[in-house]
Protein backbone atom coordinates (compact mmCIF):
# COMPACT_ATOMS: atom_id res chain seq x y z
CA UNK A 1 0.00 0.00 0.00
CA UNK A 2 1.43 3.23 -0.70
CA UNK A 3 2.33 5.95 2.18
CA UNK A 4 -0.23 8.77 2.97
CA UNK A 5 1.89 11.73 3.26
CA UNK A 6 -0.07 14.04 5.47
CA UNK A 7 1.45 18.05 5.36
CA UNK A 8 2.49 17.71 9.09
CA UNK A 9 4.67 14.90 8.15
CA UNK A 10 6.58 16.88 5.63
CA UNK A 11 6.87 19.80 7.90
CA UNK A 12 7.78 17.80 11.17
CA UNK A 13 10.39 16.01 9.21
CA UNK A 14 12.21 19.03 7.47
CA UNK A 15 12.16 20.99 11.00
CA UNK A 16 13.45 17.97 13.15
CA UNK A 17 16.31 18.26 10.29
CA UNK A 18 16.78 21.60 10.54
CA UNK A 19 16.92 21.84 14.32
CA UNK A 20 19.75 18.96 14.45
CA UNK A 21 21.71 20.69 11.35
CA UNK A 22 21.58 24.43 13.31
CA UNK A 23 22.13 22.65 17.03
CA UNK A 24 18.97 24.41 17.92
CA UNK A 25 16.89 21.90 20.06
CA UNK A 26 14.11 22.54 22.28
CA UNK A 27 14.56 22.58 25.80
CA UNK A 28 13.98 19.30 27.73
CA UNK A 29 10.84 18.67 29.03
CA UNK A 30 13.01 17.32 32.22
CA UNK A 31 14.43 21.07 32.51
CA UNK A 32 10.99 22.79 32.21
CA UNK A 33 9.39 20.13 34.39
CA UNK A 34 12.27 20.70 37.32
CA UNK A 35 11.48 24.22 37.27
CA UNK A 36 7.62 23.76 37.12
CA UNK A 37 8.16 21.59 40.39
CA UNK A 38 9.31 24.24 42.22
CA UNK A 39 6.30 26.15 41.13
CA UNK A 40 3.64 23.26 42.54
CA UNK A 41 5.65 22.79 45.85
CA UNK A 42 6.18 26.99 46.63
CA UNK A 43 9.60 26.22 47.15
CA UNK A 44 11.47 29.76 46.45
CA UNK A 45 15.06 28.68 47.14
CA UNK A 46 14.88 25.66 45.04
CA UNK A 47 13.25 27.57 42.42
CA UNK A 48 16.27 30.39 42.30
CA UNK A 49 18.79 27.73 42.60
CA UNK A 50 17.68 25.61 39.57
CA UNK A 51 17.11 28.73 37.40
CA UNK A 52 20.82 29.31 38.07
CA UNK A 53 21.48 25.16 37.52
CA UNK A 54 19.89 25.06 33.77
CA UNK A 55 21.40 26.30 30.76
CA UNK A 56 19.26 28.91 29.18
CA UNK A 57 15.86 27.60 27.89
CA UNK A 58 15.61 27.17 24.61
CA UNK A 59 12.04 27.41 23.12
CA UNK A 60 12.44 26.52 19.30
CA UNK A 61 11.39 28.54 15.88
CA UNK A 62 7.32 29.74 16.78
CA UNK A 63 8.62 32.65 14.71
CA UNK A 64 11.21 34.10 12.23
CA UNK A 65 11.74 37.30 14.52
CA UNK A 66 13.88 36.60 18.08
CA UNK A 67 11.80 38.88 20.15
CA UNK A 68 8.73 37.61 19.23
CA UNK A 69 10.01 34.08 19.24
CA UNK A 70 10.63 34.49 22.57
CA UNK A 71 7.29 36.15 23.44
CA UNK A 72 5.20 33.40 22.14
CA UNK A 73 7.31 30.73 24.37
CA UNK A 74 6.98 33.42 27.42
CA UNK A 75 3.07 32.85 26.89
CA UNK A 76 3.26 29.17 27.05
CA UNK A 77 5.72 29.13 29.89
CA UNK A 78 3.51 31.20 31.53
CA UNK A 79 0.38 28.92 30.97
CA UNK A 80 2.56 25.78 32.35
CA UNK A 81 3.17 27.84 35.25
CA UNK A 82 -0.43 29.02 35.57
CA UNK A 83 -1.57 25.64 36.10
CA UNK A 84 1.25 23.89 38.52
CA UNK A 85 0.53 26.93 40.95
CA UNK A 86 -3.05 26.46 40.59
CA UNK A 87 -1.99 22.49 42.00
CA UNK A 88 0.24 23.59 44.28
CA UNK A 89 -2.81 25.25 45.70
CA UNK A 90 -3.34 28.72 44.84
CA UNK A 91 -6.87 30.02 44.07
CA UNK A 92 -7.55 29.27 40.69
CA UNK A 93 -9.13 32.69 39.47
CA UNK A 94 -5.86 34.86 41.33
CA UNK A 95 -4.06 32.23 39.43
CA UNK A 96 -5.63 32.74 35.89
CA UNK A 97 -5.74 36.97 36.56
CA UNK A 98 -2.29 36.90 37.35
CA UNK A 99 -1.27 34.59 33.83
CA UNK A 100 -3.50 37.84 32.31
CA UNK A 101 -1.42 40.87 33.55
CA UNK A 102 1.96 39.18 33.22
CA UNK A 103 1.17 38.29 29.37
CA UNK A 104 0.19 41.82 28.99
CA UNK A 105 3.20 42.83 30.41
CA UNK A 106 5.37 40.34 27.63
CA UNK A 107 3.91 41.92 25.38
CA UNK A 108 5.00 45.25 26.08
CA UNK A 109 8.52 44.11 26.32
CA UNK A 110 11.29 45.55 23.61
CA UNK A 111 13.84 43.35 23.76
CA UNK A 112 15.07 39.60 24.48
CA UNK A 113 16.54 40.33 28.10
CA UNK A 114 13.56 42.45 29.60
CA UNK A 115 11.55 39.42 28.95
CA UNK A 116 13.88 36.96 29.99
CA UNK A 117 13.70 38.80 33.38
CA UNK A 118 10.24 38.87 33.38
CA UNK A 119 9.73 35.19 32.73
CA UNK A 120 12.00 34.85 35.96
CA UNK A 121 9.66 37.38 37.98
CA UNK A 122 6.86 35.53 36.70
CA UNK A 123 7.57 32.28 38.17
CA UNK A 124 9.10 33.17 41.24
CA UNK A 125 5.53 35.25 41.89
CA UNK A 126 3.60 32.56 41.69
CA UNK A 127 6.11 30.25 43.63
CA UNK A 128 5.77 32.85 46.74
CA UNK A 129 1.73 32.96 46.15
CA UNK A 130 1.70 29.20 46.24
CA UNK A 131 3.99 28.49 49.26
CA UNK A 132 1.44 31.60 50.94
CA UNK A 133 -1.44 29.38 50.06
CA UNK A 134 0.49 26.20 51.35
CA UNK A 135 0.88 28.02 54.72
CA UNK A 136 -2.38 29.15 54.99
CA UNK A 137 -3.70 25.75 54.65
CA UNK A 138 -1.10 24.00 57.45
CA UNK A 139 -2.94 27.03 59.72
CA UNK A 140 -6.42 26.59 59.19
CA UNK A 141 -9.19 23.94 59.81
CA UNK A 142 -10.71 22.92 56.32
CA UNK A 143 -13.98 25.20 57.78
CA UNK A 144 -12.56 28.10 58.33
CA UNK A 145 -10.40 27.96 54.68
CA UNK A 146 -13.39 27.29 53.45
CA UNK A 147 -15.12 30.67 54.71
CA UNK A 148 -12.20 32.50 54.21
CA UNK A 149 -12.06 31.29 50.27
CA UNK A 150 -15.64 32.48 50.10
CA UNK A 151 -15.30 36.07 51.57
CA UNK A 152 -12.41 36.28 49.37
CA UNK A 153 -13.95 35.31 45.94
CA UNK A 154 -17.40 37.65 47.33
CA UNK A 155 -15.90 41.11 48.24
CA UNK A 156 -17.79 42.92 46.41
CA UNK A 157 -21.37 41.24 47.24
CA UNK A 158 -22.90 41.92 50.95
CA UNK A 159 -22.31 38.73 52.98
CA UNK A 160 -24.05 37.32 55.93
CA UNK A 161 -23.10 34.93 58.16
CA UNK A 162 -26.04 32.54 57.13
CA UNK A 163 -23.73 32.19 53.44
CA UNK A 164 -20.49 31.92 55.08
CA UNK A 165 -22.09 28.63 57.06
CA UNK A 166 -23.89 26.93 54.12
CA UNK A 167 -20.20 27.58 52.31
CA UNK A 168 -18.37 26.39 54.70
CA UNK A 169 -20.59 22.97 55.34
CA UNK A 170 -20.78 24.15 59.31
CA UNK A 171 -23.92 25.58 61.65
CA UNK A 172 -23.65 29.77 62.36
CA UNK A 173 -22.69 29.64 65.87
CA UNK A 174 -19.97 26.76 65.32
CA UNK A 175 -18.77 28.92 62.17
CA UNK A 176 -18.39 32.01 64.70
CA UNK A 177 -16.92 30.17 67.55
CA UNK A 178 -14.82 28.33 65.18
CA UNK A 179 -13.50 31.15 63.35
CA UNK A 180 -12.51 33.02 66.18
CA UNK A 181 -10.77 30.86 67.84
CA UNK A 182 -7.99 29.91 64.76
CA UNK A 183 -8.16 33.41 63.71
CA UNK A 184 -8.59 35.58 66.43
CA UNK A 185 -10.74 37.99 64.81
CA UNK A 186 -14.71 37.67 64.44
CA UNK A 187 -16.08 36.41 60.80
CA UNK A 188 -17.53 40.56 60.70
CA UNK A 189 -14.16 41.60 60.83
CA UNK A 190 -12.26 39.00 58.62
CA UNK A 191 -14.99 40.49 56.15
CA UNK A 192 -14.46 43.90 56.94
CA UNK A 193 -11.01 43.52 56.68
CA UNK A 194 -10.78 41.55 53.39
CA UNK A 195 -13.22 44.58 51.62
CA UNK A 196 -10.62 47.56 52.78
CA UNK A 197 -7.93 45.24 51.64
CA UNK A 198 -9.94 45.27 48.00
CA UNK A 199 -10.67 49.01 48.77
CA UNK A 200 -6.74 49.78 49.21
CA UNK A 201 -6.17 48.35 46.11
CA UNK A 202 -8.84 50.17 44.45
CA UNK A 203 -7.85 53.26 45.84
CA UNK A 204 -3.81 52.75 44.61
CA UNK A 205 -3.94 51.27 41.45
CA UNK A 206 -7.41 52.07 39.72
CA UNK A 207 -9.63 55.56 38.59
CA UNK A 208 -12.43 54.84 40.61
CA UNK A 209 -14.16 57.58 42.54
CA UNK A 210 -14.40 56.89 46.74
CA UNK A 211 -18.06 56.33 46.23
CA UNK A 212 -17.83 54.39 43.46
CA UNK A 213 -15.41 52.07 45.56
CA UNK A 214 -17.94 52.37 48.16
CA UNK A 215 -20.62 50.56 46.01
CA UNK A 216 -18.67 48.25 44.44
CA UNK A 217 -17.84 46.87 47.42
CA UNK A 218 -21.44 46.61 48.52
CA UNK A 219 -20.87 49.72 51.63
CA UNK A 220 -24.00 50.61 52.36
CA UNK A 221 -22.96 54.50 52.08
CA UNK A 222 -20.06 55.98 50.80
CA UNK A 223 -19.95 57.89 55.05
CA UNK A 224 -20.20 54.23 55.97
CA UNK A 225 -17.06 53.09 53.83
CA UNK A 226 -14.81 56.37 54.89
CA UNK A 227 -16.15 55.60 58.97
CA UNK A 228 -14.97 51.53 58.03
CA UNK A 229 -11.61 52.48 56.22
CA UNK A 230 -10.70 55.13 59.26
CA UNK A 231 -11.51 52.77 61.59
CA UNK A 232 -8.99 50.37 60.11
CA UNK A 233 -6.05 52.08 58.49
CA UNK A 234 -6.46 55.58 60.78
CA UNK A 235 -7.19 57.48 57.30
CA UNK A 236 -10.22 58.43 55.69
CA UNK A 237 -9.85 56.59 51.98
CA UNK A 238 -8.57 60.01 50.31
CA UNK A 239 -5.91 60.83 52.56
CA UNK A 240 -5.12 56.86 51.61
CA UNK A 241 -4.96 57.26 48.33
CA UNK A 242 -3.33 61.26 48.41
CA UNK A 243 -0.10 59.73 50.44
CA UNK A 244 0.13 56.68 48.14
CA UNK A 245 1.02 58.21 44.96
CA UNK A 246 -2.38 56.30 43.58
CA UNK A 247 -2.40 56.59 39.63
CA UNK A 248 -5.40 58.50 40.29
CA UNK A 249 -3.77 60.68 42.27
Amino acid sequence: MPVTIRSSDSALTDEMFQNQENATPHTPYREEVALLRCVRDGDVARLATTYRALPETRYGKMSAERVKRLFYGSIANTTLVTRYAIEGGMDEEEAFSLSDIYIRRMERCADERALGALNEEMALDFTRRVAAAKARAKTYSPAVLRCMDYVNSHRHEKITLAELAHASHIGVKYLSARFRDETGQTVTEYVLEKKIDEAKKLLLYSRRSISEIANDLSFCSQSHFTASFRKMTGVTPGAFRRANGAIAG
